[in-house]
């Protein structure tokens, strides 16, 4: 190609419109495999809405600055990386990719991929987790910890470790919330501590790291009164939907028994035990047997259900899609937002997920007079320091410790 036309497909390219360009890329990240769920959450999002405010504007550098900053209310194209939320480092990322499509007309794409790691690092880490699982981590949690250490020893290899290497890795944190800086470090703290004790490693490097006090329940937890709880139920009940039936007795059983999304998306036909009316099941995120008795209204809902709704299939699960596949945590979340959402209940600043339901329900026990500890049993907790969250909302006992305030006389 010579260099008129070399610089005629340049300016032909600089003058594309924005819808385009941007049709045009999506398109072309479709080509490389890359997932769809991964396209539409980390690129086709922030272009349709891209879209939408450029309209038939030509593509460049200030009008993309001037969309975010609009949009995202800072200059998240020009802070520092570490300065932005993990949302805004995917967006600066999208646009990015946009511009040097536009510039170049090649599409650079990093795809991530799991880091190789030697083989004594990958031995001692499976050894560390193994002690875990012995210990009775629940497996989501044995998971995240094993990839926190992958993602240590993808910088730092054992043979290699050395203050330098653990304070630049501290650094890395920084503009992470202080909750997930903890939660992070103190499991590369548990790591090595582990393999100082076995001689893996020749120092204990556990004062290198930072004591880092993070307050997970600091915030108040959003909950619903009795009567908010009823309209809520009443209004799936009443709606016309094609998934009414199935959407109210799930939306009931976490009211009713302070179920999570994720332990009611696993949730089995064989969990009904119809013969004594109880409900058996472990818990995904602990692993805790739990037990209830079916109540009438519940049983009710359950069964009109499965004979008047629940498509025909071989699965196990209870819950189904029309098509009679499973639904994930977050589809059985999205019944409960869209729920609250559609509803006449004033939500105010509260949240409206799934789990405020489960607040919900340890809120009104507790008002009710029961105590923490028969809290923590019907939620499946296994301590009761847990359930205590739930006690910052009890008023009507939090007002008996109000004192009177001093007369200036």
């Amino acid at each position: 190609m010579g260099i008129s036309a070399l610089l005629k497909y340049h300016y032909e390219v600089i003058k594309m419109l924005v819808q385009t360009i941007t049709g045009d890329l999506l398109s072309k990240l479709r080509d490389t495999g890359i997932k769809e769920q991964t396209i539409r959450k980390h690129y086709a999002c922030f272009y349709r809405s891209f879209c939408k405010e450029a309209g038939d504007k030509e593509l460049g550098i200030d009008l993309i600055v001037s969309f975010l900053l609009n949009t995202r209310e800072k200059d998240i194209w020009n802070l520092p990386y570490y300065q932005l939320s993990r949302r805004e480092q995917i967006c600066r990322n999208a646009f990015h990719v946009l511009l040097e499509y536009q510039i170049t007309g090649r599409l650079e794409v990093k795809t991530r991929r799991k880091d190789a790691l030697i083989t004594k690092d990958e031995t001692v880490m499976n050894e560390y987790v193994s002690l875990c699982v012995e210990a009775g981590n629940a497996e989501r949690t044995y998971i995240r910890k094993k990839a926190a250490i992958r993602r240590f020893l993808t910088v730092s290899s054992l043979e290699d470790i050395n203050s330098a290497a653990i304070q630049s890795y501290v650094y890395s944190f920084a503009g992470k919330s202080t909750y997930y800086q903890k939660r992070e470090l103190d499991e590369i703290r548990k790591f090595l501590g582990f393999c100082f004790l076995q001689k893996y490693i020749c120092d204990d490097f556990g004062t290198e790291f930072p004591d880092i006090r993070a307050v997970k329940d600091s915030r108040l937890p959003s909950v619903y009164t009795d009567e908010e709880i009823k309209r809520l139920l009443l209004h799936l009940a009443k709606r016309e939907s094609v998934n009414r039936l199935r959407d109210y007795a799930m939306v009931l059983l976490m009211a009713v028994y302070g179920f999570r999304s994720v332990d009611i998306s696993s949730f089995c036909c064989d969990n009904l035990d119809l013969e004594n009316g109880t409900i058996r099941f472990l818990q995904s995120k602990t692993g805790t047997a739990i037990s209830h008795k079916i109540l009438p209204h519940v049983g009710n809902a359950i069964t009109d259900y499965i004979l008047n709704e629940r498509p025909c299939s071989s699965s196990r699960l209870l819950f189904l899609k029309a098509d009679g596949m499973g639904l994930c945590s977050k589809s059985v979340s999205s019944v409960v937002r869209n729920a609250f959402l559609s509803c006449d209940i004033d939500i105010g600043k509260r949240k409206y997920g799934s789990h405020c339901l489960r607040y919900s329900l340890a809120t009104s026990m507790i008002n009710d007079g029961h105590s923490i500890f028969t809290v923590a049993n019907v939620l499946g907790q296994t301590s009761a320091e847990t359930a205590r969250l739930y006690s910052k909302v009890d008023i009507s006992r939090l007002s008996r410790c109000s004192l009177e305030v001093p007369s200036n006389e």
